[in-house]
């Protein structure tokens, strides 16, 4: 029966097939099958540029779910605001046969307004669904058409027809742009377009077929970079009434500027403020300082962004009325503040975040930026005006070591930010060990933590005034090895990024004692045991971007019935391009010493040097693991 059924289903299938209809599941071709939790069969992106402040944009997808990790595929989720609408919003369901179930109900459709963190009021929405089917594999439909004015007319689409764990039939991008405005592009893993003319525009077309899927992998650059990508902009574009272009940084800078001239005027009283704050001190280093304090002391982050307001900071006059700011109001009008005393700065842009989806390249202008910072040239010193406990001038990991757009009087110049040395991002940390004889152990933690490993610790000590609910907290992160101790005091640094703790108590079950024998771990709770997944092989490159360092030492005394049986190498060393770890025992009666020190470096390895890498890592956490064995001393 169950063979007969699976011919009826076939025969069904290519019935459907010859009719026209392509969402049959099982005409999917094995190799795009493979590694796949999707299928894209078709999808299709239509860009029309009407003009410098008018484009529209369609798109249609159709994608095949085989299984329940599909991620989100089966949903549909667009974007708009107050200078944009959505014309069309279709969302079909098929079944396995490619035959129709359902269409998306009004009642199915979602129009919820869009906030980010800190935001307090912006028209920014998102009109989204979602399809749901009991049985896989199962084909969704999306369809959506946005027009796009004004402001929103910088929303520039892109396409990135391949993702992880999805593979591609057919996916197409068209561009049609009037003669008179240049489509900018930035291309990765495409062909250049073809170009064609029709109704007085220039047309530009990409497409792909049978894209096979990939799996994820760890430690792997962005997908914008690995992965078939293009990216779009216009050479000329207008906001309300602010001409912009594209066609080189000193330009779109120059344009950025613009938007915000006029809005540095400090009302007479922060000028009074300002001066009555800076009075007496002698440096620049200083009143940067002075005035920073200022700004953190009498301001807020807050995200109040309408139309062009997601480009052009509200007024210092207004952030000092209303006390708060999003990071364009902040840093104007910390800039403000700094103008008044004679030291000149330039407003930042920058992509905030760990890893950039979309490292800003030299060679290809594009507003992949989605946050400001503003900096000192005099100083070389970049200041976070969002921050209310950063220190003055702390540059944190999600700014440091890329590309930024300065605006400068002259216009936009390309930089960087500095990169932030292992050094900078350490911790040092003393642990004390008394073993008794039943094999309880007291603890005792002295921390010193620098840089982006104090980051989270100057949060909870802020925010989180609690001790309980902190104690709680730096448990389940594995800093604290229980929340109950006798003593617990975590402080920071205002004016550098420092945090320290201490913290004491009792631990009943931190050996394992076997008759006569102890098994006592030297650093159960600080161990570094980081492995990434072994794969049998590795398509992308392992670029790792944040530098680490290290050092935990560890004073254990235990009883003087006891002696050490197994102790293992009194030095280990282990190198490798991703980093540096070395480690030393001593001993003397009744005691013992571990000292270890772990570097961890950026790199960018071909894929060939993965398994190298992950070697280095497997055994990284074989020597952080290490046990001490301890046994009952031997009479005579």
């Amino acid at each position: 029966m169950r063979s007969l059924f699976a011919v009826v289903f076939l025969l069904q299938a290519f019935v459907l097939v010859g009719q026209g209809l392509d969402y049959v599941a099982l005409t999917i071709p094995a190799e795009l099958r493979e590694n796949a939790n999707s299928v894209v069969r078709q999808h299709e992106i239509v860009y029309r540029v009407v003009s410098r402040s008018e484009a529209r944009v369609y798109e249609r997808k159709v994608v095949t779910i085989l299984n329940d990790n599909h991620g989100h595929k089966n949903q549909l989720a667009v974007y708009y605001d107050g200078n944009s609408k959505i014309s069309k919003f279709n969302a079909t369901l098929f079944d396995a046969l490619g035959q129709k179930v359902r269409s998306a109900k009004k009642s199915e459709i979602e129009d919820v307004r869009y906030l980010t963190g800190g935001q307090f009021y912006t028209d920014s929405r998102i009109q989204t669904t979602t399809i749901e089917h009991l049985t896989y594999p199962y084909t969704v439909e999306f369809e959506y058409e946005k027009v796009m004015k004004d402001f929103a007319i910088v929303d520039f689409p892109s396409w990135m027809p391949l993702t992880y764990e999805q593979s591609v039939q057919q996916s197409s991008f068209t561009a049609h742009v009037p003669t008179d405005i240049k489509l900018l592009y930035h291309l990765n893993a495409l062909p250049e377009p073809e170009v064609s003319e029709e109704g007085g525009d220039k047309v530009f077309s990409w497409s792909v077929k049978l894209l096979p899927a990939n799996r994820r992998e760890s430690s792997a650059p962005p997908l914008s970079q690995t992965a078939p990508y293009l990216r779009t902009g216009l050479s000329n574009f207008r906001i309300d009434d602010y001409e912009g272009t594209l066609n080189s940084w000193e330009e779109f800078g120059a344009f950025i500027g613009k938007l915000m001239e006029g809005r540095s005027v400090l009302p007479d009283q922060l000028k009074s403020l300002v001066r009555e704050t800076t009075a007496g001190l002698t440096t620049d280093s200083e009143k940067i300082n002075a005035l920073y304090r200022l700004m953190q002391d009498r301001t807020r982050y807050v995200g109040v962004q309408l139309g062009i307001g997601g480009w052009q900071p509200f007024s210092a006059e207004y952030v000092e009325t209303n006390r708060y700011g999003d990071c364009k109001a902040l840093s104007n009008y910390m800039g403000a503040m700094l103008t008044e005393v004679g030291i000149e700065t330039y407003p930042v842009l920058v992509n905030s975040s760990d890893t950039p989806f979309f490292p800003v390249d030299e060679s290809f202008t594009t507003s992949a930026f989605n946050h400001m910072i503003l900096y000192v040239p005099g100083e070389k010193m970049y200041l976070e005006c969002t921050s209310k406990l950063a220190p003055t001038g702390y540059l944190g990991e999600g700014t440091d070591d890329r590309n930024v757009l300065w605006i400068t009087p002259g216009g936009g110049k390309l930089s960087r930010t500095p990169s932030l040395p292992a050094a900078d991002n350490s911790y040092l940390r003393t642990v004390s060990l008394n073993i008794n004889p039943d094999g309880s152990t007291g603890f005792s933690l002295d921390g010193h933590f620098y840089g982006a490993t104090q980051d989270f610790l100057r949060y909870f000590a802020s925010a989180e005034r609690d001790e309980t609910k902190q104690r709680e907290q730096l448990n389940q992160r594995g800093v604290l090895p229980d929340i109950g101790g006798d003593t617990y005091k975590l402080e920071v640094e205002k004016d550098a990024p420092v945090a320290h703790l201490n913290y004491v108590t009792t631990l009943p079950g931190y050996t394992r004692k076997l008759g006569k024998r102890m098994f006592v771990p030297i650093n159960k709770f600080y161990a570094y045991d980081y492995v990434p997944d072994k794969l049998e092989e590795r398509k992308l490159p392992v670029v790792l971007n944040k530098a680490r360092f290290y050092v935990d030492t560890v004073h254990m005394a235990y009883p003087s019935t006891m002696e050490i049986e197994s102790l293992g190498e009194e030095v280990t060393s282990i190198d490798h391009a991703a980093g540096e770890y070395r480690s030393v025992v001593s001993t003397k009666p009744g005691q013992l010493t571990w000292v270890r020190t772990l570097k961890l470096l950026p790199v960018d390895l071909p894929a060939t040097a993965y398994s190298d890498y992950r070697q280095f890592l497997i055994d990284v956490a074989k020597a952080d693991g290490r046990k001490v064995v301890l046994r009952e001393k031997q009479t005579r």
